[in-house]
């Protein structure tokens, strides 16, 4: 055996007949596998260029299906707007025509009404110039707000802009009116109506000469005969002759009929006091009220408890105002005479 490395080394390097053959076969193997992966991968690969140029195809088909589509479209669009313009310039022509219809019918309105307008607001003024009368020379308060009133609803069917100054101040007007405080004049009368009929009973100052003369002493016996015809004669003479003191003591002898005088007098005093309500004169009230006090002072009993009473209404009824200032509610007549004559001459 030989033992050099380099021998056996050498030894090993030399070919084998039978190892080159497989070595061989082994490349021709490979080449085959790679010759059939080759040629699957062509085939594979073809088919994809296949599937995509027909969904290439197709989606051109599809694209220009939608073009066509869309220029369709487009083509409806353009007729639906140009049918859209034609109608919105016909709504406009139809706007200004219904405007101009509207015009010429408001002209003619204003043209047929302006007499009735006119006369409205002539009544308004004639209304609110009955009110201030009624106010002024009568003072009746109730009849002046119904005109006024009356007035206002006149001015307000107008409905016009140009009232509506007019229309603030008679609302002012009228509040200024309804919040008036009136004496309770109804209640004054029947108080002093009743006094008059009170009057007739209250008892007079003095003694009554009938009663004196007739009067029997206590303790003394009745009258003879003699006495009693003397007593006639005494009364009929008493009845053609009168001596009336100057004094209003109440020590005076006063007749029956005297008696009467003062009460009537008293009556009449009354009487003219209610006069003076119903004319609204303060003045005269006042002063007969005055003088009735101060002749039931003088001429009646103040110890009748009906004198009394009366003289405590009498003293009440003194303090009244029965004719208080009015509110001045004109305001609203002036500007509506302002705005009348305009609208004449305007018709």
């Amino acid at each position: 055996m030989n033992d050099d490395p380099s021998t056996v080394l050498f030894a090993d390097d030399e070919p084998r007949p039978g190892r080159a053959g497989l070595i061989a076969s082994l490349l021709a193997g490979a080449a085959l596998v790679i010759a059939l992966f080759v040629a699957f991968s062509g085939r594979s690969f073809d088919n994809q260029l296949a599937d995509l140029a027909a969904q290439t195809s197709a989606l051109a088909a599809s694209q220009a299906r939608l073009a066509a589509d869309l220029a369709a479209l487009a083509e409806r669009e353009a007729a639906a707007n140009d049918a859209t313009r034609k109608q919105i310039e016909s709504l406009l022509s139809l706007s200004r025509d219904v405007a101009a219809l509207e015009s010429t019918t408001a002209d003619l309105q204003d043209r047929m009404t302006l007499p009735q307008r006119s006369w409205a607001r002539a009544e308004a003024l004639a209304l609110l110039a009955l009110a201030q009368r009624q106010l002024r020379i009568d003072r009746n308060i109730d009849a002046a707000l119904d005109a006024m009133t009356t007035a206002d609803s006149r001015l307000a069917q107008l409905r016009e802009p140009a009232l509506s100054t007019v229309r603030r101040q008679l609302t002012a007007d009228l509040e200024a009116l309804r919040s008036f405080e009136r004496p309770d004049l109804d209640r004054i009368t029947a108080q002093l109506r009743q006094a008059e009929i009170d009057a007739a009973a209250l008892t007079t100052a003095g003694i009554a000469a009938e009663n004196a003369a007739a009067a029997p002493v206590d303790g003394a016996e009745s009258p003879g005969p003699l006495e009693r015809a003397w007593l006639l004669v005494k009364r009929a003479l008493a009845s053609l002759v009168t001596v009336r003191s100057s004094t209003s003591g109440s020590s005076a002898l006063l007749t029956r009929d005297e008696q009467n005088l003062q009460r009537q007098q008293l009556q009449l005093l009354l009487l003219e006091a209610r006069l003076a309500i119903a004319r609204a004169d303060q003045k005269a009230y006042a002063a007969a009220i005055g003088e009735a006090r101060a002749w039931l002072g003088a001429r009646f009993a103040l110890a009748d408890p009906g004198v009394a009473r009366l003289g405590d209404e009498l003293a009440e009824l003194a303090a009244v105002d029965i004719a208080p200032a009015l509110p001045d509610v004109s305001g609203s007549l002036r500007l509506l005479e302002q705005m009348v004559p305009i609208t004449r001459a305007g018709a």
